[in-house]
Parts: structure tokens; sequence; C-alpha cells
């Protein structure tokens, strides 16, 4: 068993030099619960309609005209959409989504 020294010298040598911002990211989370909700919301309906249609990621993104990289944010749900890109998503899956959401 370590003793509590070796335990701090251990933990010291293996922390980041950056202070954590786990502070101001839960402050964003609050700041900004309702619409992230709905975009969660959204997050879910999209994977499952992607899962349903045997569609991948980078089918969606090059039917909506936007980067993999986007529909990867967008499907962790902390993206804030625009109608037009709701508009867009709902057109490539071919079903409504803020039926869904709202349901």
């Amino acid at each position: 068993m370590k003793t509590a020294a070796e335990q701090i010298e251990f933990l010291e040598e293996h922390s980041s030099s950056e202070p954590s911002k786990w502070r101001e990211k839960a402050e964003w989370r609050k700041a900004n619960r309702d619409w992230l909700r709905y975009s969660q919301k959204i997050a879910i309906v999209v994977a499952l309609s992607l899962e349903e249609l045997n569609m991948s990621q980078k089918q969606l993104a090059e039917l909506v005209g936007c980067s993999p990289q986007y529909v990867s944010r967008l499907l962790k749900g902390e993206e804030n959409l625009t109608l037009e890109t709701l508009c867009k998503l709902e057109r490539a899956l071919n079903r409504p989504i803020m039926q869904k959401v709202f349901a």
C-alpha cells in the first residue's frame, strides 16, 4: 500500500498543468438549458432515423450540404440549429423531425 506522500506525488505527476474548465462548462449548460433540451431531442430523432434508414453520418452530411463533423456535433445534442438546417434535415431524411420532438 502506498503512503500518503506517494499517493500525492502520483497525483501531482498525472495532473494536468491547465486548470479544469468544468465550472465554465456547467454554467454554460445551465444558461443554455432550454434550447439544449430541444437540441438533444432532435439529435435522438436524427440518430434513430439514420439507423432506420441505414444511412451514415457522411451520407446525411452530403444530402444536407454540410460537413460530417457538423453532423457529428448535431448528434451530440449541443448544436443550436437554424430553421433552415432543420428543414434540410427533414428533407434529407424524408420525415418530420419537429413533430416528433414536440410529440
